[in-house]
């Protein structure tokens, strides 16, 4: 389509310069010779990549999500083989999940199953868990899972990592673009018209997060996707007092902690019902919100007593995607030629990018994906077929 407003042409166009569009985009430009575009209405890393937790673990309820997480640790652990450019930031601290009675059974499973895929996972008791993290309280836990390659990744240097490579490949990232309606023509993809005009494009791919729906939406695609908000705070214990060494997540009450720098650690207090955001972007970086402190006390109170002297030192919050069985919507959209969805990664996309990017950028150049990732159409939720949680509705598993 020709036009006055037309200021690009490409083969293949991300929408989306966070971890995920990113990962698709450097595996792209390693795979084709095809003209590859990248766009953002932001720079890198100004949206919910740029306020992740940070943490990666191998602990999930199915096997497809072991195999997408190993991929990753593979690729983390490998960066200057594997990548070639950048680091990773990857600190392996050590990550554990530990479990009231009620999920005891959940667990050994969920560990069962990632000993079959050959990943180094084991159960501990409450004597292994205080011997491992000294400040957790123990008397009311029967037991956890224990990753020692679970622990910290840099999300800022992956993307920029990632997003550098590419441009000396040839790819061009373009931002200030918002992408505001994808645009076909006969049932097939003809391009994208954004903020700064018409993008010409024969692929699309969209990885645009919680603005997914709504990008989405006009051409028909119901995705099944509730825009939720995660508050986390930056903490600091006072001098001399008990540190934490391990990322641990607590998984009756779903509160998740990671070490930081210093004296410093991260907590996201899960409430019973993550709040709706009203808006994509929506952000709760209050250092004084009553409920999110309040929610910490408690979870410091009931399992690291001796951090309940901690002070806040700065909220980070965002949103996700939460899709109904808390994982990604990853495959062709139908009824549409060209256009692909990767959306509803509910916080795990920096665990899952590398091979997501890997399995994505096959399919879109019609190769055999390393890990099939057929599970994750959108379908399958018509079809009856989602993914398993062994703890129920929620981000532990």
């Amino acid at each position: 389509m020709a036009g006055s407003d037309l200021i690009a042409e490409t083969d293949i166009l991300v929408i989306g310069a966070g971890v995920m569009g990113a990962s698709i985009a450097f595996q792209l430009s390693r795979q084709t010779e095809q003209r590859v575009l990248v766009i953002d209405q932001a720079p890198p890393l100004s949206g919910m990549s740029g306020r992740t937790f940070g943490q990666v673990r191998l602990h999930y309820s199915n096997a497809l999500m072991l195999q997408l997480a190993k991929r990753g640790f593979d690729i983390f652990d490998n960066w200057s083989d594997a990548v070639g450019y950048g680091h990773s930031g990857y600190v392996p601290m050590g990550y554990m999940l530990i479990v009231k009675e009620n999920h005891l059974d959940a667990l050994q499973r969920n560990i069962e199953l990632a000993q079959s895929l050959d990943i180094d996972t084991r159960f501990v008791d409450r004597q292994e868990i205080k011997a491992l993290e000294p400040a957790i309280h123990t008397d009311d836990l029967v037991g956890g899972a224990y990753d020692p390659a679970g622990g910290y990744i840099d999300v800022t240097r992956i993307v920029l990592s990632w997003l550098s490579s590419i441009q000396e490949r040839g790819v061009r990232v373009m931002t200030g673009a918002c992408a505001q309606a994808i645009e076909t023509a006969n049932g097939r993809i003809s391009g994208v018209r954004t903020s700064a005009g018409r993008i010409d494009a024969s692929v699309v791919i969209s990885a645009t997060g919680s603005w997914s729906r709504e990008l989405l939406s006009p051409l028909g695609i119901d995705l099944p996707l509730e825009i939720r908000r995660l508050d986390m705070m930056y903490m600091r214990q006072p001098p001399n007092r008990a540190q934490i060494g391990l990322c641990v997540t607590d998984g009756n009450s779903n509160v998740v902690i990671r070490p930081d720098m210093g004296r410093d650690f991260l907590i996201s207090a899960y409430p019973p019902e993550m709040p709706e955001a009203k808006t994509p972007d929506e952000s709760n970086d209050r250092l004084d919100d009553p409920e999110h402190l309040a929610r910490i006390e408690r979870a410091l109170t009931e399992r690291l007593p001796d951090f309940c002297d901690a002070s806040p030192v700065r909220p980070l919050s965002g949103t996700y995607d939460i899709t109904p069985d808390w994982h990604p919507i990853v495959g062709w959209a139908d009824g549409i030629d060209g256009l692909f969805l990767a959306a509803g990664f509910s916080g795990h996309g920096l665990k899952l990018a590398p091979a997501i990017g890997e399995a994505v950028a096959a399919m879109v150049l019609d190769k055999t994906a390393p890990i099939d990732i057929h599970p994750l159409r959108l379908q399958r939720f018509a079809d009856g077929e989602p993914m398993y949680l062994a703890y129920g509705p929620g981000a532990r598993g």
